[in-house]
């Protein structure tokens, strides 16, 4: 009888373990397909960033990403609207960005005048400015300014981004720095959640040379 016992009892155990051991393989599974779906829909949000720096949009007859002058409607940036992009041609583009002062931010377009935001020192105002409380409401949301399509993923309603504009001194337009976040569904919890963050640099001179 005992050694039946002691049977019942190691069966028991080796139960048990089996069951903690499926649920840590199945935590970590679904750990990794939250992280998989945050960075994707990060990366398509820098892809929504150049689009809109681009002025392009979605245009649902071709399904195809079109010249927002194509479009009789479209969601891209307006003058009217406030900050927008330098045209190809304008010089001294830098006035249309200081309006709201040295270190702003309005609907995802940043601008921070102080010379070390390019190196984006410690020290400085650019520097992780997305993660500020100042900042962390002033992003664009994917589709916002592109219209673009979410698939149905839940995973792009979290996916926001910033495009910081650095001045060139020796060019007619600046560089884009654009940084695109991405939060997991279990963001929320207690126990902390997925978060993804993502950087580019975006030349849209570089661009036309190659168009």
């Amino acid at each position: 009888m005992f050694i039946v016992l002691i049977m019942l009892l190691l069966s028991a155990l080796l139960s048990v373990g089996g069951a903690q051991m499926a649920q840590l393989l199945e935590s970590v599974a679904g750990n990794q397909r939250e992280y998989q779906r945050a960075f994707e829909a990060a990366e398509a949000a820098l892809l929504d960033a150049e689009r809109d720096i681009r002025q392009l949009a979605f245009d649902a007859t071709t399904q195809a990403y079109v010249t927002c002058s194509a479009l009789v409607t479209s969601p891209c940036r307006k003058a009217a609207d406030g900050r927008v992009f330098p045209d190809r041609d304008t010089g001294g583009w830098v006035t249309a960005y200081v309006g709201e002062g040295a270190n702003s931010c309005e609907r995802g377009i940043c601008y921070f005048a102080g010379t070390d935001s390019v190196s984006a020192a410690s020290g400085s105002e650019a520097y992780r400015f997305w993660a500020r409380a100042a900042y962390a409401d002033k992003s664009a949301a994917y589709g916002q300014f592109t219209g673009a399509p979410d698939a149905g993923s839940p995973a792009f309603a979290s996916a926001r981004y910033w495009i910081e504009v650095i001045d060139r001194h020796r060019s007619d337009e600046p560089l884009y720095r654009v940084t695109a976040l991405s939060t997991g569904a279990r963001t929320a919890s207690t126990a902390g959640g997925t978060r993804v963050v993502l950087q580019m640099s975006f030349d849209p001179a570089a661009v036309r040379i190659v168009n």
